[in-house]
């Protein structure tokens, strides 16, 4: 009876193992453990060479797990109650798949795994065609039930913002938000991103360029101006800062564009945007149903919004080839940097 016990403890011990093994193959994903085992991380270096046997190690795992269970309950009915044997198991298997899975990866379970793994090695690569044939017979009724999870975009965004507190995260917050903004872009409209019609300065066709006009043009903190033909009159053309430089003379006429584009603010971002391709346009004024003057937006405002900010560095010599040609060029490094980098090269191989 004794022998009968101790034989039952070691068997639900061993199944306990199994689960605990299996848990710490597949504590990160498939891609992820690759990703490790590539940085020379040495536990996901020794993980990763059976982790890869993904459903033929899931198979052989599931397979020991349960001949080591149904083993235990066999040999703890020949002393005890089959009733009791069934819950002392069911209770075995509940810690082991319930609450195990659920917990952190221990020390002792990284150690037990490595400890495991050349067997566990050694078993799929002699037992890999049976085992992939079992796998795929057996998770087959479940490949087309599986699911994502995400129904509408507010799953993405939840989703989303979950990764964000990730503690093992490697998204950037500006990469998260990028994606969250692009996902609500659809949802606002060009009303809420339009520059009002009182902070866009207005000049005449007729009006003279000089100093006196570029600099209120600069003052308005646009980038451009509208352009009527008399003070009450119908917007004729945009004249854009860019165009404008110290030797600019003439009227606002000869240096404004003549063809205005419009949008309306009750259209989406989205429609904006392909206004934008459409036309080849960087501004566009804005109107409402009563075909009113109320605004405009640009280009920028749009990327903006669609980005949390322009993307970039402060570069903007792009009309000087050889500053274009150098950009991107690294410094060579020094000799003393040369050695630092073979030292390191050096820890990191050992």
């Amino acid at each position: 009876m004794l022998l009968d016990f101790i034989f039952a403890c070691l068997l639900l011990a061993l199944a306990l193992c199994g689960v605990v093994i299996r848990k710490t193959y597949t504590y990160v994903p498939i891609h992820e453990l690759k990703r490790q085992a590539e940085r020379r991380d040495p536990l996901a270096g020794k993980l990763y060479t059976v982790a890869a046997y993904d459903s033929s190690l899931r198979f052989l795992l599931g397979l020991f797990i349960g001949l080591t269970s149904a083993g235990g309950f066999i040999a703890l009915a020949r002393i005890a109650p089959v009733w009791l044997s069934f819950i002392i198991v069911m209770v075995i298997l509940w810690v082991g798949f319930e609450w195990l899975p659920a917990s952190k990866m221990t020390s002792f379970g990284a150690r037990l795994t490595v400890w495991a793994t050349p067997t566990i090695n050694w078993l799929l690569n002699s037992l890999h065609p049976v085992l992939s044939r079992g796998a795929h017979i057996v998770e087959k009724p479940y490949e087309k039930t599986r699911h994502t999870g995400i129904f509408e975009r507010s799953d993405l965004i939840a989703l989303i913002n979950k990764q964000q507190k990730q503690s093992d995260n490697r998204l950037t917050d500006e990469e998260l938000e990028i994606v969250k903004r692009a996902l609500s872009f659809d949802e606002h409209q060009v009303a809420s991103i339009l520059i009002p019609r009182k902070k866009i300065k207005t000049v005449l066709a007729d009006d003279t360029i000089g100093p006196i006009l570029i600099d209120e043009v600069h003052q308005s903190g646009q980038d451009f101006a509208i352009v009527r033909e008399t003070p009450k009159g119908d917007i004729c053309g945009v004249l854009e800062f860019n165009t404008l430089n110290i030797k600019s003379t003439g009227t606002v006429r000869s240096l404004m564009d003549d063809t205005v584009y419009y949008l309306h603010e009750k259209d989406t971002l989205s429609e904006a945007l392909h206004a934008f391709f459409a036309t080849n346009s960087s501004l566009f004024l804005v109107t409402n149903n009563a075909g009113e003057y109320i605004g405009a937006v640009t280009v920028q405002t749009i990327i903006h919004e669609l980005l949390g900010h322009i993307p970039g560095d402060d570069f903007d010599q792009y009309a000087d080839i050889s500053a274009v040609a150098t950009r991107h060029k690294k410094p060579k490094k020094t000799e003393h940097q040369a050695e630092d980098t073979e030292e390191i090269e050096e820890i990191v191989l050992e």
